[in-house]
């Protein structure tokens, strides 16, 4: 869910940004309340693996879903399960480019997309390779599963399972996902990743809310990261969150790193350090004052 995912992208802006130009003694701690250097590690590995959890979510999921461009985030309906595979048939055509790049081929209920040098939506990636998805629909719940093996995301390799769960109450769209892949990055370095997240698009309201977590190993090196009671609205329009933390926690051998994000409401943010230290600061957003 591309809308949804932007949750993420805010943090990811947030601790770049405080990490960016801090000086750290030995022990990883710095003098002026900005990230010191094990902490400004966390915030690269999670950059590298986040970059590829983004482009494969925002770039794969909604399109492969059957929804329509002009309505991400809500995945394709139908009153039957032709009319559900025409949609999954047809739509990911309209968010590649250049056209003809990707082709999908449907038989029953699974869906073989083959990409070829297609740039994804909202120009996020560059995608290669195949991938095979199976669509279930009971009651008002469709439940689709990815698999691809050696899938290239933006330069980055990737195998595995991802489950996505859509649900429906009004105008409110529930995706719950789940999955286990690994690879390597753009950068080179191998990882294996698990995730749980559930998120909500409110298409009236332009809201989304996300919690979850995922573990993450990545260099040799373990990374946890959860998000917990988020909150953004005015989708589209530089809203500011309303509410979340955001923790991130990065482990070798006896050392580790923990960094976390707290949305405070308008546009101002928390970030609390292993240290105890805080700093505060303010979004880039619109917090509707």
């Amino acid at each position: 869910m591309k809308l949804a995912n932007m949750a993420w992208a805010t943090c990811m802006v947030v601790l770049g940004t405080t990490a960016v130009g801090c000086t750290a003694d030995a022990n990883g701690d710095d003098e002026d309340g900005r990230l010191g250097t094990n902490e400004s590690l966390l915030v690269e590995d999670n950059d590298a693996v986040e970059e590829n959890d983004q482009d494969a979510e925002a770039g794969l999921e909604d399109p492969l879903s059957g929804a329509d461009p002009t309505n991400p985030g809500t995945p394709a309906e139908g009153t039957t399960l032709e009319e559900l595979m025409d949609k999954v048939r047809g739509n990911p055509g309209k968010w590649f480019k250049p056209a003809g790049c990707i082709t999908t081929t449907v038989e029953g209920n699974v869906a073989k997309h083959a990409f070829k040098g297609c740039k994804g939506p909202w120009g996020l990636a560059e995608f290669e390779g195949s991938v095979t998805s199976t669509y279930v629909r009971e009651g008002g719940v469709l439940t689709i599963t990815h698999e691809a093996s050696g899938f290239s995301l933006n330069g980055a390799s990737v195998s595995g399972k991802r489950v996505i769960v859509y649900s429906k109450s009004g105008n409110v769209v529930t995706k719950h996902r789940t999955g286990t892949w690994s690879g390597t990055t753009k950068n080179g370095k191998e990882f294996s990743h698990d995730a749980d997240f559930t998120a909500t698009w409110d298409p009236v309201a332009r809201c989304v809310t996300r919690d979850g977590s995922a573990s993450t190993q990545v260099g040799g090196r373990e990374l946890t990261r959860s998000i917990a009671g988020y909150k953004r609205c005015g989708i589209g329009n530089l809203g500011c969150p309303e509410s979340g933390t955001i923790t991130l926690t990065r482990t070798k051998g006896d050392r580790e790193a923990t960094v976390t994000l707290q949305f405070t409401g308008g546009r101002n943010y928390v970030l609390k350090r292993r240290s105890g230290r805080e700093v505060t600061g303010v979004l880039v957003c619109r917090d509707g004052t």
